[in-house]
């Protein structure tokens, strides 16, 4: 495991913990697993640049807030260097917009999109009891380095199927 402090070499535009690619890869996934997609890409609130997805699957709809992980680009080095100890700050802000996304769609449940690192699986593991044992529902889309996509729900009684 990498230290927050280590550079890593990349790729520019290639940042696979971005908002960018969160929401491609999430998209892509929901596509080939049956899903429509029926609004996609950044809306203006507060005048910060957000992007959300709006899918349905069988009747059912499902707003996604897209939050990639924050992080440090040095342009002129071409690296970019993740910032660890804002994570929870991240998470918990995606969390927050996600469950205020909850009005904007009639009927529509809410999730969030992230990508599948070891601190945000840890803030997941954590909140798994509070959400099984109030009945709350929550759809978390983890998106790997190379793309693919894992499905966690906050609530194990809810099924995982995608």
């Amino acid at each position: 495991m990498m230290s927050e402090f280590t550079l890593q070499k990349m790729p520019t535009n290639t940042d696979w913990y971005s908002d960018e690619f969160i929401h491609d890869s999430v998209v892509s996934f929901l596509k080939k697993n049956g899903y429509k997609i029926h609004k996609e890409g950044p809306s203006k609130e507060n005048d910060k640049e957000e992007k959300k997805i709006l899918a349905s699957k069988f009747f059912k709809k499902e707003l996604i807030e897209i939050k990639g992980h924050p992080h440090y680009h040095l342009p002129h080095l071409q690296v970019s260097v993740p910032k660890s100890v804002h994570a929870k700050n991240s998470f918990s802000d995606a969390l927050l917009n996600s469950f205020m996304n909850f009005s904007l769609i009639e009927n529509a449940e809410v999730a969030m999109a992230v990508p599948n690192i070891s601190r945000y699986q840890g803030i997941i593991e954590k909140l798994h009891d509070y959400f099984t044992f109030n009945d709350l529902y929550f759809r978390i889309y983890l998106v790997n380095e190379d793309g693919s996509v894992e499905v966690s729900n906050l609530n194990e009684k809810h099924s995982k199927s995608t």
